[in-house]
């Protein structure tokens, strides 16, 4: 299998991951930035062929770091109020697993390549898997807050005097 198809094949597997995630999600919130993980893979995906196939690459512009800080920002506000769902930390530890892959596949791929439009488009897309990686990681800091805080609040949280 040559790494355009290896590339499609995961990112194929990592959007329909974020899609599942977003339906076994109950919080709004959270299920957006899935969906938005969900719709980026999937732009990676057709940006992948169109380099396999030689085609112009229409649009490498992302926007997915504003709209989840919106959402971030939603969820900030509602924080007082809101518990987040900490069930799923298995869900957010694969994803991160996902994401650093591809975030390596792609880099080592762009060093590899001997096509400077290829090396490009592929170091732009392990940049964008990195935004990605940031992003779950963030996710799993917002909803382990309050379970890291409490088991360590004797230990980290008392003022020396």
């Amino acid at each position: 299998m040559d790494i355009y198809q290896f590339a499609i094949n995961f990112e194929k597997e990592n959007r329909e991951y974020y899609e599942k995630c977003a339906e076994k999600t109950e919080d709004q919130s959270i299920k957006s930035v899935f969906l938005e993980l969900s719709a980026e893979e999937a732009k990676h995906e057709r940006i992948v062929r169109e380099l396999r196939d030689n085609n112009e690459i229409e649009d490498l512009e992302f926007d997915i770091i504003p709209k989840v800080n919106e959402v971030f920002s939603q969820i900030k506000e509602g924080m007082p109020d809101k518990v987040m769902p900490t069930e799923q930390a298995d869900i957010y530890d694969k994803a991160l697993n996902m994401e650093e892959k591809s975030k390596d596949f792609y880099s080592e791929k762009a060093k590899e390549a001997k096509d400077d439009r290829v090396s490009e488009v592929l170091e732009r897309l392990a940049k964008e898997e990195k935004k990605h990686e940031d992003i779950i990681r963030s996710i799993k800091e917002l909803v382990n807050r309050p379970n890291t805080w409490l088991e360590d609040a004797e230990w980290y949280h008392l003022e020396d005097y």
